[in-house]
Parts: structure tokens; sequence; C-alpha cells
């Protein structure tokens, strides 16, 4: 068995921007999905509202949404009907297409013919339309322009406002324009 963090140690407050960051290979994309409830090989303890993880019942999946680097869909169907089967999947009445983005000139396209920009506007929409206490979000910036990078930041600002709490890794920024409020360095673990 190969140990990828020895003592790690952190608080996430609620309502707040928290960062991973480290070198490719330190494991951020591993802590974000162990975070997220989806890897369940490791050693330790990880509490969520004062709940160890491995306790938690499924509400915590609703609660807490993963967003991987590398958006996936049904290559297949179109941008709206990807979105009609995720709504299912997620509870919710329907998904705004143009809730963060302005995307309409892509609903009848299949995704298969987006570029990974497109891709992944669709998945940052998609995941910030949620229900989710806490987004997890792995290289939210990925893939995307300089303008749809500052509109993401906004995002995070407003959503830290409706009592969401952010979990990003990023090694593409020098400075954002929002405070991160706490972070882990994974290059020192």
């Amino acid at each position: 068995m190969t140990k990828v963090f020895r003592n790690l140690t952190f608080d996430i407050k609620k309502n707040s921007i928290f960062q991973v960051y480290g070198n490719n290979g330190t494991g951020k994309t591993t802590l974000l999905k162990i975070l997220s409830g989806l890897d369940n090989d490791y050693e330790g303890t990880i509490n969520y509202k004062n709940i160890n993880l491995n306790n938690i019942e499924t509400n915590f999946l609703k609660e807490v949404v993963f967003l991987p680097s590398l958006p996936s869909f049904y290559e297949n169907l179109t941008v709206e009907e990807n979105l009609r089967f995720l709504s299912n999947v997620y509870g919710l009445d329907k998904l705004d297409i143009n809730s963060s983005f302005k995307l309409t000139q892509i609903k009848d396209k299949q995704v298969k013919d987006l570029s990974d920009g497109q891709r992944k506007k669709i998945q940052l929409s998609i995941g910030i339309q949620s229900d989710a206490e806490v987004l997890v979000m792995d290289e939210p910036y990925n893939f995307l322009d300089i303008e749809s990078q500052n509109q993401i930041s906004y995002i995070f600002i407003e959503l830290v406002k409706k009592n969401k709490t952010i979990i990003f890794s990023d090694n593409t920024k020098d400075s954002y324009t929002f405070e991160v409020n706490n972070s882990v360095n994974l290059n020192n673990v």
C-alpha cells in the first residue's frame, strides 16, 4: 500500500473557500475524492458536520457534489438531453443552461461536438445549480478562457454568500478576485 499523505490535518469552515494545492502527482484529486466520499481507501478520520464520514448516510452525496477536472457526459446526447438526465439525478426541477454561462447556442449540439471549454462550462453550471451545500471542484479553471475564469471567481463569491462551501484545487492561477479562507499545501506532506 502506498501512502499519499501522512499527518494531514486541516479544518474547512462552513461558507468558506478552501484551496488544495500542490505539484502534479501530490494527491490533490485523491484528497478531493476522499473529501467527497468517492474514495474510502484511507486511514484516519474525516468528519462532516461532526459525524465520521464512514458513518454518513446517503444524503451526504446530495449535500457534497464533486466536479472532476475532466467533465464527463453522454457523448451522443445533446447538451439539453444531458441536462434533463442530470436534473433527475440531482433531484432538480430543471437545470438552466444559461444560469452561469450563456450556453443557449449549444443546447442542441451533441456533447461529442463541443470544445473542452464548453464542456467545462456545462459541468460547472450543473454543479452550481445543484442543491449541494459543498461543491468540491478539481481544477475548475481548466479549459476556460479568461472571461469565463473571471465569471467562475464571481460565482464563488456569490455561492459563499448563499451559505455554500467551495473546496477546489488549482495550479493555473497566481491570485484570485476572492479570498481563499484556508488551504492545504500537499507539497509539504
